[in-house]
């Protein structure tokens, strides 16, 4: 004879690094880098909301390496750019974030 026992899954946490941008009206475009490498680690076009929350990899959460890049592809002049540096990354259970539709 043969019995099943089940054994309930551990909810362990997705801990993530998270950014909020606010997102100027006129922009068109936003890009996250890595100041260090200069590499891209997110880039998108601008919502209708205006702000926006990003999930960004844990090793983003102890430094401060990141850059953010607003772009304005229609204004003058034209490609209009302001950003932000050395931002650290939020601390956050990823799976509890509700990003952007």
């Amino acid at each position: 004879m043969f019995s099943t026992i089940f054994i309930p899954l551990i909810k362990s946490s997705l801990n993530r690094g998270l950014i909020e941008l606010d997102i100027d009206p006129e922009a068109d475009r936003y890009s996250i880098l890595d100041r260090n490498t200069m590499s891209l680690v997110y880039t998108n076009f601008k919502p209708v909301a205006g702000n926006v929350k990003i999930i960004v990899p844990l090793e983003y959460t102890t430094n401060h390496n990141l850059m953010a890049l607003i772009l304005d592809d229609s204004g003058t002049p034209m490609h209009y750019v302001t950003g932000n540096d050395k931002i650290q990354a939020q601390l956050v259970d990823a799976r509890t974030v509700t990003l952007n539709p």
